[in-house]
């Protein structure tokens, strides 16, 4: 059993702590915990790109805050480009957009929270790590955080997790068929009159 220090990734807000799981590479994993430039150290380059993803985070929030009649809200910061909420009674996102984690690089992470405001409280986060991002990007973002959502107990931290690799994806999809097929013959088995002695005819294949 590995005693090895969970690392946490270098998360918006600082009351929930967000732990960097599986399938997540090394070179994310050491963004992820990493502090960015500030919006004062950006070039013009950066700029150019951190406001064309911030407008996009501003227009995938909207769509969202339009059909679920949430009120939407915008947070000046020196740490992200763009800071936004949307809330009503039973939901609240968070989108952040960091700044770039070198001078010479525009890679800037788009963050998203999800948390459930009644029930059981649920809580979800997703992000990505990339040069550019576009309105579909955003939504898609806000929509795996919302996807993501656990309840936590306090003090608990979240846990982001990659996708596995794709020959891994095979072996578990292929699994849950055979695990499916096997429960489906031992349902109709079991359906069998409880006075039928004859065993169940197999099926080919």
């Amino acid at each position: 059993m590995s005693d090895a220090k969970p690392k946490l990734a270098n998360f918006p807000e600082r009351d929930l702590k967000v732990e960097i799981g599986q399938n997540i590479n090394a070179a994310t994993t050491k963004t992820l915990t990493r502090m960015s430039i500030g919006t004062y150290e950006m070039s013009f380059i950066q700029q150019e790109k951190g406001t064309a993803t911030a407008e996009s985070a501003r227009q995938a929030l909207n769509g969202l805050a339009r059909a679920l009649g949430m009120k939407m809200a915008s947070e000046p910061s020196r740490d992200f480009i763009t800071s936004l909420s949307a809330t009503n009674a039973e939901h609240k996102y968070n989108v952040w957009v960091t700044t770039p984690f070198e001078p010479t690089q525009a890679n800037h992470i788009v963050w998203a929270k999800y948390a459930e405001l009644e029930g059981e409280k649920k809580v979800g986060v997703a992000f990505k790590l990339a040069n550019t991002f576009s309105a579909d990007d955003v939504a898609n973002i806000i929509r795996a955080a919302q996807k993501n959502a656990v309840k936590l107990a306090p003090g608990d931290a979240f846990t982001l997790k990659g996708n596995p690799p794709p020959r891994f994806q095979k072996k578990k999809v292929e699994g849950e068929a055979k695990v499916e097929g096997e429960a489906k013959v031992e349902g109709d088995a079991a359906a069998a009159p409880a006075e039928t002695a004859e065993p169940a005819p197999k099926t080919e294949a």
